[in-house]
């Protein structure tokens, strides 16, 4: 099945986004951050981090569902690029959240940023989205996380750090084998490995990340992807500017 139906669509469409799940559903249980311990065997989590467009992940939530797959969608809440807290935004998360997913903040601490001071510079945003959802928000992952976060892996009380040590293996030097396979589509790229070169029958464990702006119904590279993206957020700046003068 591997051979067969690799390279048959677009890259970073979302044809080749159900193909993918659909590759790791025969070979991997997907499960929830929530239901993986230190006994669990095997198993794929799945992460979709937003960026650019909560449009687009409400999109890929809704292909999900179709697939019959839980996953967790992370939010920026300081983001110059969406807005997570207005009415549209926190209507599509709603969604999202209704359709079975999870929402967690996707946060992204400024650089100079102390290890002392982060617990509760995530605690605070995690207040402000569960303030504004209207539900709890129970993980967290980082945006770009400095080495330092990662090594530590960074603890607080009831919630799931995505980068907890149950779901990534952080190394300075990578080893031979590595407990739990990370991939991710950072930048439009699978700069840890293009998912579909892998024979998941020999994995255990597997983080999958994606970033939903990246997907498309053509999908394509990355230039021509920005292209539709900016295209998609210009109608929408349009449209609100155009509701609040008329």
């Amino acid at each position: 099945f591997q051979k067969i139906n690799k390279g048959l669509y677009n890259m970073f469409s979302y044809n080749e986004f159900k193909n993918l799940i659909n590759m790791v559903q025969q070979n991997l249980p997907i499960v929830d951050y929530k239901d993986v311990n230190d006994n669990t065997k095997k198993f794929c989590v799945l992460r979709h981090d937003i960026e650019f467009s909560i449009d687009r992940a409400y999109k890929l939530a809704k292909i999900e569902k179709e697939l019959g797959v839980v996953s967790t969608y992370t939010v920026q809440v300081r983001n110059n690029t969406y807005n997570a807290l207005s009415e549209k935004n926190i209507d599509l998360i709603s969604k999202i959240k209704e359709l079975g997913h999870h929402i967690g903040l996707h946060q992204n601490p400024p650089s100079s940023m102390k290890l002392d001071t982060l617990k509760d510079y995530i605690m605070r945003d995690i207040t402000i989205l569960e303030d504004c959802y209207g539900f709890e928000i129970d993980r967290f992952a980082f945006h770009r996380p400095k080495k330092e976060y990662l090594n530590c892996y960074v603890e607080l009380d009831n919630r799931i750090n995505c980068y907890d040590k149950k779901f990534f293996h952080f190394f300075e030097d990578k080893p031979e084998s590595l407990e739990i396979l990370y991939l991710a589509d950072s930048n439009h790229k699978w700069k840890y490995g293009y998912p579909l070169d892998f024979d998941f029958s020999k994995i255990n464990k597997l983080q999958l990340l994606t970033h939903p702006f990246s997907w498309s119904d053509n999908g394509g590279d990355n230039y021509g992807n920005f292209v539709t993206l900016i295209r998609e957020r210009n109608d929408e700046l349009v449209n609100s500017m155009n509701t609040e003068t008329n």
